[in-house]
């Protein structure tokens, strides 16, 4: 079978071309700089909100280091989803090599209706929560929500110990 495109007559078995594993590649490259790795360290190893309000709190304090690392990894992976939903990187390579996304989504997504509501364009991060939602994407997110809730519990844990370490030392 095949759909017609912009007038460009597209297989659905479309395979992935050279040019979007060069587009993969290039995205990956942007993933290495400097200023974008200690970003996505950010939001993926170190930043464990336990409820909606941290999340809220982080996304609206303009101007700080944090703040500009949420942003820049966020909107990284929502632009990154948006190339696929668009067609301009094949999905399945992309599900194939990328778990980043995925996980990001599986962390922040239950947050981003509220914030949008409330706080933030109502676009924000759309692509990434399309790709999220579709077919594999929320097979992957379903799979990454057990392990980002274990970890979620084990940074509330190690904050507490680190709170009452400090508490008992104040005494």
């Amino acid at each position: 079978m095949t759909l017609a495109i912009q007038g460009e007559a597209v297989s659905k078995e479309k395979k992935a071309s050279a040019k979007d594993a060069q587009v993969l590649m290039q995205l990956y490259d942007l993933r290495r700089e400097t200023l974008m790795r200690a970003a996505r360290k950010f939001m993926v190893s170190e930043f464990w909100p336990q409820t909606y309000d941290e999340f809220k709190a982080l996304m609206l304090d303009f101007g700080s280091e944090r703040n500009a690392f949420a942003r820049q990894c966020l909107t990284y992976w929502d632009m990154a989803a948006a190339m696929v939903l668009h067609g301009a990187v094949d999905e399945d390579l992309f599900h194939a090599t990328n778990g980043e996304p995925y996980f990001l989504f599986a962390k922040y997504g239950q947050y981003l209706p509220q914030l949008r509501g409330e706080y933030i364009a109502s676009d924000f991060l759309k692509n990434l929560e399309a790709l999220a939602n579709r077919p594999k994407g929320k097979q992957r997110v379903k799979e990454l929500q057990t392990r980002v809730e274990a970890r979620r519990r084990a940074a509330a844990a190690k904050a507490a110990t680190a709170k009452a370490a400090a508490s008992s030392e104040e005494i």
